[in-house]
């Protein structure tokens, strides 16, 4: 599981019973920050790890565990993840540009008519189109 103190406190409420015993291991971002030292990890890739361990399902949880290596590991692959490249046809691109140009405008438009700013997700999403915009017309 993933989240705060409190979601994560209703989530095992409703899982389990009051009486029932568990053992309950908790990983935070000073875990993450020590068990990764060396990699020296920002602060959004401790927060993205955090996500990731709490979105393994208990089975993976129970085979693999997660220990000060597999959470390096883990930092690793989220790494190349993020600066990972593909080749994709300019066609093909400018199309879903537009598509998602369209979508955050509708979604910047309900945040207005309900009094709202725009969320920051919508104006990270407008930068990251005018970048390929930009990309697009070298």
């Amino acid at each position: 599981m993933y989240g705060n103190r409190k979601a994560l406190c209703d989530e095992l409420t409703r899982m389990f019973t009051p009486d029932e015993p568990l053992s309950l291991l908790v990983w935070t971002e000073e875990g993450i920050h020590t068990a990764c030292r060396e990699l020296h990890p920002t602060d959004e890739e401790i927060s993205a790890l955090l996500e990731i361990i709490g979105s393994n399902t208990m089975n993976v949880y129970r085979r693999k565990g997660v220990t000060d290596a597999s959470v390096c590991d883990l930092l690793t692959r989220h790494r190349e993840a993020v600066t990972r490249q593909v080749m994709v046809p300019a066609q093909v691109l400018s199309r879903l540009v537009r598509n998602a140009e369209c979508e955050l405008n509708r979604q910047e438009g309900l945040a207005w008519e309900t009094g709202r700013p725009t969320p920051a997700r919508v104006c990270q999403g407008m930068a990251d189109l005018e970048m390929l915009k930009a990309l697009l017309a070298a």
